[in-house]
């Protein structure tokens, strides 16, 4: 069951999870190790042409449909990965992170 609508990864610092009746924002401290699975995850579906480094402005993951990687550096440019290339059950779990967060 999908528990999410968007899941926002920013280069500052910070997580966001949206789904239908929730808007969470933690530090990306708080849930780490689930947020590099998902940046690895987007990562592993770089386009072989595209020659950015791994440094990020964000990453968008908007569920069953794309993943957008917003590079950092000027000039570099970002990509799409749709969600055949993606293992969504990687940003449930970051969704499950985030939401337990907020219960402790």
């Amino acid at each position: 069951m999908s528990t999410f609508n968007t899941i926002h990864i920013f280069g500052f610092g910070v997580v966001q999870v949206i789904g239908k009746d929730f808007n969470i924002q933690v530090p990306i401290t708080e849930v780490q190790t689930e947020a590099n699975a998902c940046i690895d995850n987007v990562w592993s579906a770089k386009p072989l042409t595209n020659t950015s480094t791994k440094e990020y402005h964000a990453i968008n993951i908007f569920n069953g449909m794309f993943a957008d990687w917003q590079s950092k550096i000027k000039g570099e440019k970002g990509y799409r990965a749709n969600s055949g290339e993606l293992d969504f059950r990687i940003f449930e779990n970051l969704v499950t992170a985030v939401k337990n967060t907020q219960q402790q």
